[in-house]
């Protein structure tokens, strides 16, 4: 999209455009005002979208820009996303056995939901953005996947609250009652929450409410060691949205987002191994909120733009069936390799 069009857009429609701002901010500021893990910006975003989506109704005057803002602010968010996240030097502290493990819960994953997927005849976006959310990084990752099958409000919508209440009902009821039942280590739970968790804010949640278990590390070294295992996943993307794409486009299709990704995450790397004190300490304080924050208005915008009776049909009951089965086979193939391993 030209700049000067772009321009004209936002003039032309910049109500819906300037609500899905306000609506985004409040969500970052949730966030920042609670500093809680568990307030992830952009499904506070969504939902606070449906709610004033609800309350006002189908405003046609606003509608293009609803429609206007995930495109403007969806590229800017993948750009310093990657940035933050994709840092391959990273990447490579974490052990050979454990990227293994990983590789084969990620493929258990997307195996599961996209048989199920077909199974239940379900659209095709939302079994991609399940299968994405599901497998890597909640929204973030269906935030980045979705320009490239061209979901729309709904299959975005629908996916993203089927993977939160998968993630929801794991972090408080599954995973303390299997830590329990098999009297794993808190190292155990922290590898477990990274390698099956969706959301980055969900595995520091699990990881610092684990007294009652078995530990020879602090709670600081326990998210780390927890955090390093779910960075690996982002890797996943970079397979995920050219497959996914391909897949929707019905030939070999390589969208930008995958270039705007790779590029932006080998520029961070680069940055990082140049300077590390300066990434960690300047860089990544002001790139986290740009992207947090872009995200969160396009989150919202979509929430704005979302039916809320498609997210009650038919295709949000498949859609929820896909993301818990796809969450208890990766779970269970975690736990399988974590014997393996020893």
């Amino acid at each position: 999209m030209a700049q000067g069009s772009t321009l004209n857009l936002i003039k032309e429609y910049w109500q819906g455009l300037l609500l899905a701002v306000l609506i985004g901010i409040v969500g970052y500021g949730v966030k920042v005002v609670t500093k809680s893990p568990m307030a992830d910006p952009l499904l506070i975003a969504m939902m606070l979208g449906i709610i004033v989506r609800t309350a006002i109704g189908d405003r046609g005057k606003l509608k293009p820009g609803f429609t206007l803002a995930p495109t403007i602010f969806i590229p800017l968010g993948i750009v310093f996303y990657a940035a933050n996240n994709l840092n391959f030097l990273k990447f490579a502290e974490v052990e050979t056995d454990m990227i293994v493990l990983l590789i084969i819960i990620m493929l258990v994953y997307f195996a599961v939901i996209l048989l199920l997927g077909k199974l239940l005849r379900q659209r095709k976006q939302i079994t991609y953005l399940t299968a994405t959310g599901s497998a890597i990084c909640g929204a973030s990752a269906i935030a980045i996947t979705s320009p490239a099958v061209e979901a729309e409000p709904d299959d975005i919508s629908i996916s993203l609250l089927s993977v939160a209440l998968a993630a929801f009902v794991g972090l408080f009821i599954i995973f303390p009652f299997l830590a329990t039942l098999f009297d794993i280590t808190g190292e155990s739970y922290g590898l477990l929450s990274g390698s099956v968790l969706q959301f980055t804010g969900f595995v520091k949640v699990a990881v610092e409410n684990i007294p009652y278990l078995r530990t020879g590390l602090s709670e600081k070294e326990l998210v780390s060691l927890a955090l390093s295992v779910k960075a690996v996943r982002y890797l996943g993307l970079l397979i995920a949205i050219p497959l996914f794409a391909s897949l929707i486009k019905k030939r070999l299709y390589i969208p930008w987002v995958l270039w705007a990704f790779l590029i932006s995450g080998l520029i961070g790397t680069g940055i990082y191994a140049a300077d590390e004190i300066f990434y960690n300490n300047v860089l990544l304080f002001f790139i986290e909120p740009i992207y947090s924050l872009s995200w969160s208005i396009a989150l919202a915008a979509i929430g704005l733009n979302a039916n809320v009776k498609e997210l009650l049909s038919n295709e949000g009951t498949k859609a929820l069936i896909m993301a818990f089965a796809g969450f208890f086979a990766a779970t269970i193939t975690f736990f399988i390799g974590l014997y393996i391993i020893g």
